[in-house]
C-alpha cells in the first residue's frame, strides 16, 4: 500500500476547487487555496457522522458560515465522504446541479443549512448548539448519553463583521454553549482589499470579553496546529473560538491580496497545478484518496451502533410518554394535533386581546408538542409568547422552553433557522415594525422551507404613543412578498386557532400578526375557513351593493361600517381574508364565488400593501395608510388619517 500524504490529499482539494471555480467561470479561489487545511482536518479527524444515516440526530452540525467558500466544502467531501461525484464538481454553479454556488440546505449531500448572507450561519451554529444541549439536559442521565453532538461552524472575516455574529455569539457565551467550536479564518483580506481599512478590533479580546474560550493557530497550514485546538476546543468549559491565521489564495501570485477573493485564476491556474504538483484538471491521487476514505470511514464506523445501544438504553429505562416524545424528535414527526379538538374556547377567550389569547393557545401547545419553544426579543411581556411553566432556558438550565434573546432581533431569526434545522418547532416573536430587522433570517426560514413561527404583536399604526418608529405601516406588504412564507393576520380567537390548525399541520415558514387591542368574537368567524385564505364573515340580507374586504384587526372595524351603511340603504358583504396568498391560490371558481366581479369592492387594511388593489377596481378603493403616522392614542389618529367609522363610511358612500 502506497504511504498516504496529507499534504497530497489537500493540496488535491485545492485543486478540484478550483478547476471548480475555473469550469463554472465564477467563485472564490482565495478561500480554496488558503482554509484547505482547516476543513480537511475537521472532516477527516473531528467531526462524526454516518456515511449512511446522513439525517442521524446526535451526527456532529458543520456550518461553513463563509458561504463563498462552497467549492472547497464540495471538493472537501468528494475527497473524504464520496458525497460528491466529479460529474457533480463539474456541474459547480450551473442550473438544478447538486453543487450550486453557495451552500443550500441538502442533508443528501451534508449541507446542514443555506449559507451566502454573511452571519447567519454562525447564528444557525448557535440555534443548534441550543438544541444540543436541550436535547441532552431532557433525555440523557448519568448513565446513558443519546444526545452528545457538537456544532462546527467555519467564519471569515466578513461574517465577524456583520451584526449579527456579534448578536449570536453574546447570547452564546451568555448561554455557556461549550458544545459550539466557531473556527475563524483570518486573513485580513475582504473583497475590497485589507480588512485594516474597516476592522481592526481585537476579535480575542472581543470573544475572551462575551464568555468563550479563545485558541490561535499562529500558521494555518500546520495540521498538528489545527488539530491540537480542535481537541483542546472539543475539551472546553465554554463555546470556543479557533483563530486560524492563513494566507488568502495562497500559492498564487495573487496571494494575499483582495484580487484572489473572487477573481478567476486563467493566468495563474496551472502555475499553482505546478506548485501543488498537481495532474490535469479534475484529477487527483486516486490511491490517496481511498486511503483517505478508508480513514475516515474506519474512523465514524461504529458511531452509529454505539449511540444504537446507548439509545436502546434509553428506550429501556423510560416512561411511554417519555418514549414517544423522543422518538418524535429523533424522527422529525409532522405534527396532527387539531388544537379546536383540544381547547374549551368557551372559558378562555372572553375579553382578551388577540396577543392574550395566542399566549393561552401557545400554552396548550406546548403541552402537546416537546420540541416547541423559542422567545422574543426582550418584549416577553408585550407579546405574551412565555410558556408557562416550562421554565427558561439558561446555563442553569439547559431543559427550559423559553429562550429570552435580549434585543437581537437578527439573531432570534437566524438562531430559530438553526432550532429548526435541528428538529426543533421555534417560534420568535417581537413587535410588528420590527420584522425589518428579522427579514434576511426570515428569508432563508422561507428558502429553506422551515417551520419557523414568527409571531408579530401591535399589528396597526394605532398602537399610538411611541409614535412613528413603533408604527407598522409597510411591514405586512414586505412580508407577504416574500416568497413560501405564510403570513397570517386572523381577526379573532376562530381565525387564529384556525391559523395555528394550519402552520402546526403544514410544518411551514409562518407569520401570525396580532393585535395588542380586544377584538370581538365575530359570529360567523370560522376557524376551518382559515385555509381558503378568505371567506364571508357578514353576508347581506337582501341585495349586494358593495364587497368590503378586511384582514385582522380591520375585520371588526369593517363589519361595523356594514352596519352604519346598512342605515344609508346600501348593503355590504364583509370579506375576511386572513391570508392572502392562500385566497390567491384558490380556484377562479371559488375566488369569484367571495368576491364576484361586477360589483364595487372596498379594502380596509392599515397598511400600505399593493397586493391589495388587486382586490380593487380603483386605487382610491383601498382604505389604507401610506403614511409613518404620528403619536396620540388610537381615537385621535383615526381622525387624523379619516379613518375612523364615520370618515370611511363616507367616503364609501360618496364613491358609490
Amino acid at each position: 500500500m502506497n504511504k498516504y500524504s496529507d499534504v497530497r490529499a489537500i493540496n488535491d482539494i485545492r485543486l478540484l476547487a478550483l478547476d471548480m471555480i475555473h469550469e463554472a467561470g465564477s467563485g472564490h479561489p482565495g478561500i480554496a487555496l488558503g482554509a484547505a487545511p482547516i476543513l480537511y482536518t475537521l472532516f477527516k479527524n473531528h467531526i462524526d457522522f454516518d456515511l449512511e444515516r446522513k439525517d442521524w440526530i446526535n451526527r456532529d452540525r458543520f456550518v461553513l458560515s463563509c458561504g463563498h467558500a462552497s467549492a472547497l466544502l464540495y471538493a472537501t467531501l468528494f475527497y473524504l465522504t464520496d458525497d460528491y461525484n466529479l460529474v457533480d464538481l463539474k456541474k459547480f454553479r450551473t442550473l438544478n446541479s447538486m453543487t450550486p454556488g453557495h451552500p443550500e440546505y441538502d442533508i443528501s449531500h451534508r449541507i446542514e443549512t443555506t449559507t451566502g448572507p454573511l452571519g447567519q450561519g454562525i447564528a444557525n451554529a448557535v440555534g443548534m448548539a441550543i438544541a444540543s444541549k436541550q436535547l441532552q439536559y431532557m433525555y440523557d442521565t448519568r448513565d446513558i448519553s443519546v444526545f452528545n453532538y457538537n456544532v462546527y461552524a467555519l467564519c471569515s472575516d466578513g461574517d465577524l463583521m456583520e451584526g449579527i455574529s456579534y448578536e449570536a455569539c453574546s447570547l452564546a457565551g451568555t448561554l455557556n454553549l461549550d458544545n459550539l467550536i466557531l473556527i475563524y479564518d483570518s486573513n485580513q483580506i475582504s473583497l475590497d482589499g485589507s480588512t485594516s481599512k474597516t476592522f481592526d478590533e481585537s476579535i480575542e479580546d472581543r470573544f475572551i470579553s462575551m464568555g468563550w474560550n479563545v485558541f490561535e493557530v499562529k500558521d494555518g497550514d500546520k495540521l498538528k496546529e489545527i488539530d491540537k485546538a480542535i481537541n483542546n476546543a472539543k475539551k472546553s468549559n465554554k463555546p470556543s473560538l479557533i483563530i486560524v491565521n492563513t494566507i488568502i489564495g495562497k500559492y498564487s501570485k495573487y496571494e494575499n491580496t483582495n484580487k484572489i477573493h473572487s477573481s478567476l485564476l486563467d493566468d495563474d491556474l496551472e502555475s499553482i497545478r505546478e506548485k501543488l504538483e498537481g495532474q490535469g484538471p479534475f484529477m487527483y491521487d486516486k490511491d490517496n484518496m481511498l486511503i483517505a476514505r478508508a480513514y475516515v470511514k474506519n474512523r465514524v464506523s461504529s458511531l452509529y451502533a454505539n449511540w444504537y445501544h446507548e439509545y436502546e438504553e434509553l428506550i429501556n429505562n423510560s416512561e411511554e410518554s417519555d418514549i414517544d416524545s423522543v422518538n418524535s424528535i429523533i424522527n422529525n414527526e409532522k405534527i396532527t394535533l387539531q388544537l379546536d379538538k383540544v381547547i374549551d374556547s368557551s372559558k378562555l377567550f372572553l375579553n382578551k386581546s388577540l396577543r392574550d389569547i395566542n399566549y393561552q393557545i401557545m400554552n396548550v401547545i406546548s403541552t402537546f408538542i416537546p420540541n416547541f419553544l423559542g422567545g422574543s426579543a426582550d418584549v416577553t411581556n408585550s407579546t405574551k409568547t412565555y410558556l408557562k411553566n416550562k421554565e427558561d432556558f439558561s446555563s442553569d438550565n439547559y431543559t427550559g422552553k423559553n429562550i429570552f434573546y435580549g434585543v437581537r432581533e437578527h439573531a432570534m431569526g437566524a438562531i430559530s433557522n438553526g432550532l429548526a434545522l435541528s428538529n426543533f418547532r421555534p417560534f420568535a416573536s417581537t413587535f410588528l415594525v420590527f420584522s425589518d430587522y428579522l427579514k434576511p433570517a426570515i428569508r432563508l426560514s422561507a428558502i429553506m422551507n422551515l417551520p419557523v413561527v414568527y409571531i408579530f404583536t401591535h399589528d396597526t399604526f394605532l398602537i399610538g404613543g411611541d409614535g412613528t418608529t413603533h408604527e407598522p405601516v409597510e411591514q405586512l406588504a414586505s412580508l407577504r412578498t416574500i416568497p413560501n412564507l405564510m403570513v397570517f393576520r386572523p381577526a379573532d380567537y376562530k381565525e387564529l386557532i384556525g391559523s395555528w390548525n394550519i402552520i402546526l399541520k403544514s410544518g411551514k415558514p409562518s407569520c401570525l400578526i396580532l393585535s395588542k387591542f380586544c377584538l370581538p368574537t365575530l359570529e360567523f368567524s370560522s376557524i376551518d375557513e382559515v385555509r381558503n385564505g378568505a371567506y364571508i364573515v357578514s353576508e347581506v340580507k337582501n341585495a349586494l351593493d358593495v364587497i368590503l374586504i378586511a384582514t385582522g384587526s380591520e375585520v371588526a372595524l369593517a363589519i361595523k361600517i356594514k352596519e352604519e351603511l346598512l342605515k344609508n340603504y346600501i348593503e355590504a358583504r364583509v370579506v375576511s381574508m386572513p391570508n392572502v396568498e392562500a385566497f390567491l391560490r384558490q380556484d377562479e371558481n371559488y375566488k369569484n364565488q367571495i368576491l364576484p366581479k361586477g360589483y364595487r369592492k372596498f379594502v380596509i387594511e392599515f397598511s400600505n400593501d399593493p397586493t391589495m388593489y388587486r382586490f380593487v377596481d380603483n386605487e382610491t378603493d383601498f382604505i389604507g395608510i401610506n403614511s409613518f403616522g404620528k403619536s396620540g392614542n388610537k381615537e385621535d389618529l383615526s381622525a387624523e388619517y379619516e379613518l375612523d367609522i364615520a370618515s370611511i363610511v363616507i367616503k364609501i358612500k360618496n364613491s358609490i
